[in-house]
């Protein structure tokens, strides 16, 4: 009897080679699922976060590299587990995620994907988890060849990308603590005041301490390694105690401390930060 890996990547098969003749066949146009390939604007081939501290001359050398883009709606997965990867994409918009599905069916998230997050890098080649969107997601393809002269040629983009390669490191370590320690109210206040100060990070502007947080109850438990019934618990006692609302896909954060309180997170030490780059600029 197939697995379910195995299944999932039978029905890819057919999809990722029309996407990637797509692609392939248009370089400077962004290439759309189901649709034709039209002359619309050309993306910025990187995102904000890989492009800050390039000069002029840098960029002109990651055009050169002619990357192609990808535009994929909400729910659909740019390649699955066990895939052989031959590209590296670069997400320049939208939010995503990376899972794992186990035999018998149980998911696990690993990571969420915002802008700047990049994918494709393992050595051997093969995907060892699936990526889906969450909301509409744009990507630039480069080829492993083409990235990997990029960063010989323009060194302060392998400096970038190093520092992405590190922030992902650091929460890969938080993540496992939460899964390994921290208990369900931790995990949940620990996620979600993540999320908010990597979402600053990307230029994300937050109003009154709202954001849109496009999850639903079980992306979170998912990737906290708990039932949806007790992230709805954990989420009911912090609206109770007046610390954040999240109601849809709308997050209102009340008491920006209590919940860095509630994560075990001291937010006037630098290097407790999720992400320690990120200036979290919220009134509390």
């Amino acid at each position: 009897m197939p697995t379910a890996v195995a299944m999932s990547q039978d029905r890819m098969l057919h999809r990722e080679g029309t996407i990637a003749g797509q692609v392939l066949t248009h370089p400077n146009y962004p290439a759309q699922q189901g649709s034709n390939v039209t002359a619309a604007p050309v993306p910025q081939a990187l995102p904000s976060l890989l492009a800050r501290g390039l000069t002029p001359q840098d960029m002109i050398r990651v055009n050169a590299a002619r990357p192609t883009f990808i535009t994929l709606e909400p729910g659909e997965s740019l390649y699955y587990q066990g895939d052989d990867c031959h590209n590296i994409y670069l997400l320049l918009d939208g939010w995503a995620f990376r899972h794992q599905i186990l035999e018998d069916g149980r998911r696990q998230i690993l990571d969420f994907a915002l802008p700047g997050v990049v994918f494709g890098l393992p050595g051997t080649g093969v995907m060892t988890h699936s990526l889906e969107t969450l909301t509409g997601c744009t990507f630039s393809v480069f080829t492993r060849e083409r990235l990997f002269d990029l960063m010989r040629d323009v060194p302060a983009l392998g400096f970038r990308l190093l520092e992405i390669m590190a922030d992902a490191e650091s929460r890969a370590f938080e993540h496992l603590t939460s899964v390994g320690r921290r208990t369900a109210k931790e995990r949940v206040a620990h996620l979600l005041l993540e999320l908010v100060m990597r979402a600053q990070g990307t230029g994300t502007s937050l109003h009154d301490g709202t954001m849109t947080l496009p999850l639903m109850l079980p992306h979170i438990a998912d990737a906290l390694g708990l039932t949806s019934e007790t992230v709805c618990r954990a989420l009911s006692a912090m609206r109770k105690d007046r610390v954040m609302i999240l109601r849809g896909q709308k997050l209102d954060i009340l008491d920006l401390k209590r919940l860095a309180s509630a994560a075990g997170v001291d937010l006037t030490r630098e290097g407790k930060r999720p992400n320690s780059r990120t200036g979290l600029r919220m009134a509390s």
